[in-house]
C-alpha cells in the first residue's frame, strides 16, 4: 500500500514553499517598487510592456507598505500589511493538509497542482481579510478612500477573489515548483525513516540438521513395569519362558515357515504281550 507523506516532510515542504510565497511578495510588492509595476502595468495608457501587464499587475495585488503614507489612515496601513502576511501563513497551512493526501513516492503531479491552487485561495482569503482590516476598498493594490467596504454586497467579495486567484495564477506555479523540489528531496529520508518504524526482525532459524530422534526398543518400555518395579519383558517371543516348546505361528516373532523342515522317524511301540504278535 503506498503511504503519504508524513507530517514531518509535508511540514518541510509547506514550510519551503510558504518561504518563497514570503519572499516573492517582499522583494515584489514593496512600496519601493510601486513606481516601476505601475508603469510595467501600462496604467498609463502605454501598451509597449502588453506581455507584462497582467502578470505584473496580478501580483501587485499583495502589496505593502513597510511606512504609512502622509495622512494614510492607520487602518488602512495594517490591512495591507495583513495581506501578505495572511496570505503565506494560509498557503503554508493549506499546503500541509494537501500533502496529507499526496502519495510518499508518487505524488509530484498532485502536489504540484495542489500547491498551485492553494496559493489562489490563500490570498484570495488575504484580501478579505485585508480589507476587512483596512475598512476601506483595497484591491489589486487600488486604493479609493472615498468609497467604503459594503461586506453585504457581492460583487465586493468577487472583485477580491478574482484578484487573489489572479495573483495565485502567477505565483502559485512557483509554490507548487518549490513543494515538488522540496518533496524529491526529502523522499530518501521518508522511506529511510519508514524502514526503520516498520521493520520486522525474523525469527531465529534452529538447525534441526543434527537432530536425531531417539530409538524407542520394545523389550525397554517403562510402561510393561511390574508392581516391583522391574522392567521385565513379558512379549510372546520364541525365548520366553512364557511361551511353549513349540511356536504357535501368528504370535510370536518366530516364523516358522523360514525354519527348515526335519522329517522324524516314527517312534516304535512296545509290545505288552512280548511275542510280537497283536492278538485279533
Amino acid at each position: 500500500m503506498n503511504q503519504n507523506i508524513s507530517p514531518k516532510r509535508g511540514a518541510a515542504i509547506a514550510g519551503f514553499s510558504a518561504l518563497v510565497l514570503l519572499v516573492l511578495t517582499a522583494a515584489f510588492d514593496n512600496q519601493w517598487l510601486d513606481n516601476w509595476r505601475e508603469t510595467q502595468a501600462g496604467d498609463g495608457g502605454s501598451t509597449a510592456h502588453s506581455w507584462f501587464a497582467g502578470p505584473v499587475r496580478a501580483l501587485s495585488a499583495l502589496a505593502w507598505r513597510a511606512t504609512k503614507v502622509d495622512g494614510e489612515p492607520g487602518r488602512l496601513y495594517f490591512g495591507m500589511l495583513a495581506e501578505p502576511l495572511i496570505a503565506v501563513l494560509l498557503t503554508f497551512l493549506l499546503l500541509m493538509l494537501v500533502c496529507r493526501g499526496v502519495g510518499a513516492q508518487r505524488g509530484r503531479w498532485a502536489l504540484f497542482l495542489g500547491g498551485w491552487f492553494v496559493t489562489g485561495v490563500a490570498a484570495s482569503v488575504a484580501l478579505i481579510a485585508g480589507t476587512g482590516i483596512a475598512g476601506i476598498a483595497v484591491a489589486g493594490g487600488k486604493i479609493d478612500p472615498d468609497a467604503g467596504t459594503y461586506f453585504g454586497r457581492g460583487d465586493v467579495y468577487y472583485t477580491l477573489i478574482t484578484f487573489g486567484l489572479f495573483f495565485g495564477m502567477f505565483a502559485g506555479w512557483l509554490v507548487g515548483f518549490t513543494a515538488v523540489l522540496v518533496y524529491g528531496s526529502t523522499e530518501g529520508s521518508q522511506n529511510d525513516g519508514d524502514e526503520r518504524a516498520t521493520r520486522e526482525y525474523p525469527s531465529p532459524v534452529i538447525d534441526y540438521s543434527d537432530y536425531s530422534p531417539p530409538s524407542y526398543s520394545p523389550t525397554s518400555s517403562s510402561s510393561a513395569s511390574g508392581p516391583t518395579g522391574s522392567n521385565d519383558d513379558y512379549s510372546f517371543t520364541p525365548t520366553s519362558p512364557y511361551s511353549s516348546n513349540e511356536p504357535t505361528p501368528g504370535y510370536s516373532g518366530y516364523d516358522p515357515g523360514n525354519a527348515p523342515t526335519e522329517v522324524s522317524a516314527p517312534r516304535p511301540e512296545s509290545d505288552p504281550y512280548g511275542g510280537g504278535g497283536r492278538p485279533h
